[in-house]
C-alpha cells in the first residue's frame, strides 16, 4: 500500500538530499538518523517536522550550508561544535557532529546513508523522549531480528541499560 507524501515531508527530503550532496562534496561521512531513520524499521510511518543527519565534522560544512541557503546556529561544547541547527524556507535540519568513538562507530555502520536498527535503537534509548519511546516499541513489534548485545553493550556504555531492559518489555 502506497502512501501520499505530505509537502512537509517532500520538502524534508529535500533538504537532506542537498545536505547529504554538500557531505559529500566535503568528503565527509554521514548517516540519516532521527524519524527517518527509525522509520526504515518501525511498523508503521510516523511523521516528523525535522530531519536529522550524524556528520563527521568539516571547518567548510558551515559556510557551505549558509551560501545553500541555510541559517545556522552552532551548538558548541567546550568550543567543540556538536549540533549545527540549519534551517532553510522554513524546515529544519540538525547535523549532529560526530565526537565520540560510537558515533564515528554508527556513521561507519551505516548502510545505504542510514543508521543501522542496532543504532537507531541505541539513539532512541539516548534520547528517550516519547517519540523516541514510541519509535522504539514499533520497531520491537515489527520483530525483526537485529544484534541485541550490540544494542545492550552500547546501553551499558551510554548508561542506559535500564531503559533497554524496560523497552524489552514492551514485546
Amino acid at each position: 500500500m502506497n502512501r501520499e507524501i505530505p509537502e512537509s515531508e517532500l520538502r524534508l527530503r529535500r533538504i537532506l538530499l542537498d545536505a547529504t550532496r554538500l557531505l559529500d562534496d566535503l568528503h565527509a561521512s554521514w548517516a540519516i538518523a532521527g524519524a527517518f531513520a527509525a522509520d526504515r524499521y518501525r511498523a508503521e510511518h510516523r511523521t516528523t517536522t525535522d530531519a536529522d543527519l550524524l556528520v563527521e565534522w568539516s571547518d567548510r560544512l558551515p559556510g557551505l550550508l549558509e551560501a545553500a541557503g541555510f541559517t545556522l546556529r552552532i551548538h558548541q561544547d567546550q568550543g567543540e561544535a556538536h549540533l549545527i541547527r540549519a534551517q532553510r524556507d522554513g524546515d529544519a535540519l540538525d547535523l549532529i557532529v560526530a565526537g565520540t568513538p560510537y558515533q564515528h562507530l554508527a556513521i561507519a555502520r551505516a548502510r545505504r546513508g542510514e543508521l543501522t536498527i542496532e543504532d537507531v535503537l541505541v539513539h532512541k534509548l539516548i534520547a528517550w523522549r516519547l517519540k523516541d519511546r514510541a519509535d522504539i516499541a514499533s520497531i520491537l513489534s515489527t520483530g525483526v531480528q537485529f544484534d541485541a548485545e550490540y544494542v545492550a553493550h552500547w546501553a551499558g556504555e551510554w548508561e542506559v541499560t535500564d531503559r533497554w531492559s524496560e523497552a524489552l518489555t514492551w514485546h
